[in-house]
């Protein structure tokens, strides 16, 4: 049985029920809010965005917000208990990984999969489903928070048991970017673990290769045994084919290199 697991957007949608359940209530165990163990850590980071924002000046807030970001950020995270909600799936539906995944193009068993057989990484929230409901937000995996740190060493040690469980015993598809991937500290449980890159014709690694990304599981999530199998005799929309040379096929950690011909 495989499992995907891939980033949010850095571009989101707006808007969002303001009257949707309480993501950070710690009674709010619904179908909204499945990694309900976190809401502590969550709000533990947030209510420390919020004393930041009172008391640091522009260098630090950029290390938070990024470079351009801090405007923004700030506004979000100062009304973040308050904003309005929708699925994770439909607020990052405007970043590019998310269009050209086309949820709303799948047949409906292939978006049953994807909303049951995977997680999005989140520098917020820790781990989401796609159908868990999330405020607008500015705040990548790459952020350093004073007083906490790195987010990446901040979501480590609380992420991963929990990411090991869900993927225990199966194929995972690891779609993350490196930043993302560095959140994850991997027991081996999983049966395998496919990480994927994509090179040019000139065997140069792409890096805006969101859009490739997106493509690869809307065809994964369409096979009802999506293992590595799946790959052999496809030819990726963009032109990649699976390049048997260059990946490294044996294992529990598959690298696992698509090549445009």
């Amino acid at each position: 049985m495989s499992a995907f697991v891939f980033a949010p957007s850095d571009a989101k949608v707006e808007g969002g029920n303001p009257f949707a359940p309480d993501v950070f209530d710690y009674r709010a165990r619904t179908t909204f809010n499945y990694f309900h163990e976190l809401i502590p850590d969550r709000r533990s980071l947030i209510d420390r965005l919020q004393v930041v924002i009172g008391e640091a000046g522009d260098t630090e807030l950029e290390q938070v917000f990024g470079v351009g970001g801090i405007e923004r950020g700030v506004a979000l995270a100062k009304n973040i208990y308050k904003s309005p909600l929708i699925a994770a799936r439909k607020r990052y539906a405007s970043g590019v990984l998310y269009q050209s995944m086309d949820f709303e193009g799948l047949p409906t068993g292939a978006q049953r999969r994807l909303l049951e057989d995977s997680v999005i990484v989140s520098g917020l929230f820790g781990l989401l489903r796609p159908d868990d409901l999330v405020p607008n937000y500015n705040l990548s995996m790459s952020a350093c928070v004073p007083g906490l740190g790195s987010l990446v060493e901040y979501w480590k040690a609380r992420i991963s048991p929990l990411l090991n469980q869900a993927f225990r015993n199966r194929f995972v598809w690891d779609l993350l970017p490196d930043s993302y991937r560095a959140a994850w500290d991997d027991d081996g449980s999983h049966k395998a673990r496919a990480l994927v890159r994509f090179h040019n014709f000139d065997g140069s690694i792409c890096q805006d290769d969101l859009a490739y990304r997106g493509q690869l599981i809307n065809y994964l999530v369409r096979e009802t045994s999506a293992k590595l199998s799946a790959l052999s005799g496809w030819r990726h929309p963009a032109g990649f084919r699976l390049d048997e040379d260059l990946s490294e096929l044996e294992g529990k950690v598959l690298n696992v290199v698509m090549t445009r011909r």
